[in-house]
């Protein structure tokens, strides 16, 4: 059916409810990072603007299709939040303005907001006006790989669709066919079962950069590497939190270590890293890794 055929089964069963008029108004997709919750909200959104869908699917012909297919549907409302460290207020208005102004092609209109936990709570308390007094033949696709940090009046409001994880033969028989670089046999479960970001680390060589990095990791652990020579190949890119995550826990569960209290001290210590690297820069954020790292190898010795 589709290029991302994991989300198959998905799209199915919303177009269901959408063709027997029982869609929820407002929904909440959830998985994580590079599963795919953006391109089934777009195939969604395609399937409820279109003027003649067939078969779970889209036309393709009629008009609605011909302003998807170019980008710019203009009852179609995608929230900019990439790059983005929070989703304030403003644009969580403007998007309820949206809402309830009438729809330019007479049929339904639609708003996606990618990663809804970055809204302040003041975003999300304006969104719940839309959530709780929808307009007629309007919806609202919310996406998260972090539903927990969403205020509960939103959640409560949302009817949650969970995109499960994909592992095993699907993903890599997906990513044989969409890459002709070989895949690292750590990568599948590095990524947590999500195809878009194995194939994304893939083609940018970041999967390279990451095995080399795990091996370096390995080494200053055992006292092999210095600080100084695991910095030199150790770029604070937006992976590293992962990287870090990822190699501590390969090693407890290779070493078979009970989770002492260093280990969750470390664990902690990791995701608090994690939340705050993006706010501090320069020497005190090689500083702050610095000290991490130190930890990490006294944990992990």
């Amino acid at each position: 059916m589709s290029d991302f055929p994991w989300l198959d089964s998905y799209q199915y069963k919303l177009t269901e409810l959408a063709a027997a008029g029982q869609l929820h108004h407002a929904l909440l997709l959830t998985g994580p990072v590079g599963i795919g919750k953006l391109a089934l909200s777009k195939r969604l959104a395609a399937y409820l603007l279109c003027k003649s869908p067939q078969l779970h699917q889209p036309c393709g012909l009629c008009k609605s299709c011909q302003l998807m297919a170019s980008g710019h549907h203009p009852d179609l409302w995608q929230l900019p939040t990439e790059g983005s460290s929070s989703i304030g207020v403003d644009p969580i208005r403007a998007l309820g303005q949206f809402m309830q102004g009438a729809s330019q092609q007479g049929g339904v209109k639609l708003a996606i907001i990618p990663q809804a936990e970055l809204m302040t709570e003041a975003a999300a308390n304006a969104l719940l006006k839309t959530l709780e007094e929808p307009p007629q033949n309007s919806f609202l696709i919310l996406q998260s790989a972090h539903p927990a940090q969403l205020l509960p009046t939103i959640l409560s409001r949302c009817q949650s669709w969970a995109l499960a994880p994909v592992y095993g033969e699907q993903i890599e028989h997906w990513l044989q066919e969409h890459s002709s670089r070989p895949v690292p046999d750590f990568l599948l479960q590095y990524v947590g079962g999500a195809p878009l970001l194995a194939l994304k680390l893939l083609e940018n060589d970041e999967a390279a950069a990451i095995s080399a990095q795990l091996v370096m990791l390995k080494k200053f652990v055992s006292a092999q590497l210095d600080m100084y020579e695991l910095l030199a190949h150790l770029p604070d890119t937006e992976q590293l939190p992962s990287t870090l995550f990822w190699f501590v826990r390969q090693e407890l569960w290779q070493k078979g270590a009970d989770m002492q209290l260093k280990h969750h001290q470390l664990l902690l210590s990791l995701q608090q890293w994690g939340r705050d690297r993006q706010l501090i820069s320069g020497q005190n954020a090689a500083l702050n890794l610095s000290a991490l790292l130190v930890q990490l190898r006294s944990a992990l010795l």
